[in-house]
Formats: C-alpha cells, sequence, structure tokens
C-alpha cells in the first residue's frame, strides 16, 4: 500500500466530514495542510508566479487562489519524494469517492510506477489513445488529451521529483500543467468510469473564486478555446 496526503485548508471546517471521511478510507492518510495564496503578498505571489514560461501562453492570469493550489501539490509532491516510497495517493478535502472507487484503487495500485502519475477524473471527458490494463470494470487507458482538474492522482516518486523541478516558478494553475506531458515527460493515465466527485458545491463553493461580467465571460471562452485547441494538437505528438 501507500500514504495518501489530504490537502485541506486549515479553517475549513464544513469539509472537515469530507476529511474525516477520506481518513478512514483511503490507505496511509494524513492531512497536508494546504496553501492559501490569498493570505500571500503580492510579492510573494510573484516571486513564484510569472508570465508565459512555457508554451502554449497561458491566457489567464492565475489568481491567488490557483496558486496557493499549485503551491500545495507542490507540498504534496515533496511528501511522495521524501517518503521514499514508489508511489504517493494526492487527494483534495472535497472529493468524495464514486460507485467503483475500490476497483478503480486495486487497479491503479496495481499498475502504479515511480514515473507515472494515474488520474481519478471527476468526469469520463477523456478519449483513450490506448488501453493500459481493465479489471472489474475499471479500464486505465492513456488519453489522448489530458484533462483537467486534480481532486485525486497517484504520483510516483520519479514523477514527483520531476514536477517538483520544473515548477519552482509557476505560470499557470497545476491542472493546466499537468496536461503539458510533452514538458514535464511524465507518462499521464486515467481511469474510466469516473471513480470521485467532487462535494464542492454541498461545503460552501470553491476556495478559487472569481466574479467577472458576461461580456468578459465571453472573451476568456474565447481565448480558453483557442488555448485548448493548441494543447490538443501539442498532445497528438506525444501520445
Amino acid at each position: 500500500m501507500i500514504r495518501s496526503y489530504i490537502i485541506h485548508m486549515e479553517g475549513s471546517t464544513a469539509r472537515t466530514p469530507l476529511v474525516a471521511a477520506l481518513m478512514a478510507r483511503l490507505p496511509g492518510a494524513e492531512v497536508l495542510p494546504a496553501v492559501d495564496g490569498r493570505v500571500m503578498s503580492e510579492a510573494e505571489r510573484g516571486a513564484i508566479c510569472r508570465p508565459i514560461l512555457h508554451q502554449p501562453p497561458y491566457p489567464f492570469p492565475p489568481k491567488p487562489g490557483e496558486i496557493g493550489c499549485f503551491l500545495s501539490h507542490r507540498k504534496a509532491w515533496q511528501a511522495i519524494v521524501t517518503s521514499g516510497e514508489a508511489a504517493g495517493l494526492i487527494v483534495e478535502d472535497d472529493i468524495v469517492p464514486a460507485e467503483g472507487f475500490n476497483a478503480a484503487l486495486a487497479l491503479a495500485l496495481d499498475n502504479l510506477a515511480p514515473d507515472r502519475l494515474i488520474r481519478f477524473p471527476l468526469r469520463d471527458r477523456e478519449e483513450a489513445a490506448e488501453v493500459v490494463a481493465a479489471s472489474d470494470g475499471v479500464t486505465l487507458f492513456r488519453p489522448k488529451v489530458v484533462g483537467l482538474t486534480t481532486g485525486m492522482q497517484i504520483v510516483g516518486r520519479d514523477a514527483a521529483a520531476r514536477l517538483l523541478d520544473l515548477t519552482a516558478v509557476i505560470d499557470r494553475p497545476v491542472d493546466t500543467f499537468l496536461q503539458m506531458r510533452w514538458l514535464t515527460g511524465v507518462e499521464t493515465l486515467s481511469l474510466s468510469p469516473a471513480p470521485v466527485r467532487s462535494a464542492v458545491a454541498e461545503t460552501g463553493g470553491s476556495t478559487i473564486q472569481s466574479h467577472t461580467s458576461a461580456w468578459d465571460e465571453i472573451g476568456r471562452g474565447w481565448r480558453r478555446m483557442r488555448y485548448r485547441a493548441k494543447v490538443a494538437r501539442l498532445s497528438g505528438t506525444n501520445r
């Protein structure tokens, strides 16, 4: 078995029951205090986050909450490297196991590797390029384009070390960074059907929030669409 690292924002009492349930269900579980990017100074955020480090350029400046989320995942990667174990399970504190979770976890554990990242997606949106393994109605596959969200993942020790080396400075949210396997060199696999769900709506909403006008949202949608098209093209060269 492996250790599980539950990223939890101290003071988020609405999620305390979820964390308790995860602690009881996940192997070797421990709570990893999250980084709150909203309480960092502009200078502190500027030291870690700089624009246009990688191609394609991310079209939006990361929000304070997104910076904190990225730093929280870096803490988890560091914990995996420090542990000396082959891999670790990283889970955000709004995640709830869904039907089929035990079979998905078993399949992932059977196929973990130090240089591999295995995603537990919230929805079945990724298209498979190659099936790697299957058991008990669950499929482990290599996606054509790596999906978004980082609710739960198994990250190998070597993959965690590689991700740490690449992210001393960041320029985008963590899930969009992890899509760039042409940059990270990390083998990234996903499970289907989706074995977890988010309870964020039931626990006070996301800690990464913004309020934009309808016109701004239209503009953001256009830039997001163009960015995702570039990601899809680059993903096609690295399957």
